[in-house]
């Protein structure tokens, strides 16, 4: 039985990859995911007061797992990755001309800079120093390791107290790949990057919140019961 649902928010609760309109009709339906007692998070790059805000306005109450996984919220704000050094964001910035996220301002560990192109020099300068880089296609982030979606959304079940067979996860870019590590049911929507498509259990065929929609429709009608046993 599905209890919670994590979902992505950029490129999978948006109109589109790319863009920043979230979808109205996705939120809708997965409002009727939390009227039928089926909890909602948010699991995504951005910081931790975007997130917690949208969460409260959109209706949900599954919970926030922000900065790809280093801020958690569940009933509590909890942090579970070690706060970035100031002068290695600079070093990266400048050694890679990078523009700052302006969510940077409101960040506690994982940091997000523009262009999100990850190229074969950052993620060895990002190995060396004991990073982790990753791109959401929207922004390029880095963190002291342990990080990414994986270590967030772990203790965020933790904190649930249900079993990882009972949660669904969807997303459409590289940073889900940690996410689907800790979820029963993977699920990627239709224009999610193909390395993300190759290890998901249910490939959507619309895309991003038409695809949203198009799984809460199939939870609605049980055709997800027992798939993940």
């Amino acid at each position: 039985m599905i209890k919670l649902v994590l979902t992505d928010l950029d490129g999978t609760l948006t109109e589109d990859r790319g863009i920043y309109k979230v979808s109205l009709d996705a939120i809708k339906y997965l409002r009727l995911l939390e009227e039928r007692g089926i909890k909602v998070a948010l699991v995504s790059g951005n910081s931790y007061p975007v997130l917690r805000g949208l969460h409260n306005y959109l209706g949900f109450s599954g919970g926030v797992v922000a900065e790809n996984g280093c801020v958690v919220f569940y009933k509590q704000k909890i942090r579970v990755c070690k706060p970035m050094d100031r002068q290695i964001l600079e070093e990266f910035k400048e050694k890679f001309k990078l523009k700052d996220s302006w969510q940077n301002d409101y960040r506690e560990c994982d940091f997000g800079f523009t262009p999100p192109d990850i190229t074969e020099e950052m993620i060895k300068w990002a190995e060396e120093k004991g990073l982790y880089i990753n791109s959401s296609g929207y922004a390029l982030h880095i963190a002291f390791k342990p990080a990414g979606k994986m270590v967030g959304v772990r203790k965020l079940i933790e904190l649930h107290g249900v079993k990882k067979e009972e949660v669904i996860g969807i997303g459409d870019s590289l940073t889900d790949l940690d996410m689907f590590k800790e979820v029963g049911i993977k699920v990627a929507v239709g224009n999610a990057e193909e390395e993300l498509k190759k290890e998901a259990d249910i490939i959507l065929n619309l895309k991003s919140g038409e695809g949203v929609k198009e799984l809460v429709t199939m939870i609605l009608e049980g055709k997800l019961d027992g798939r993940n046993r």
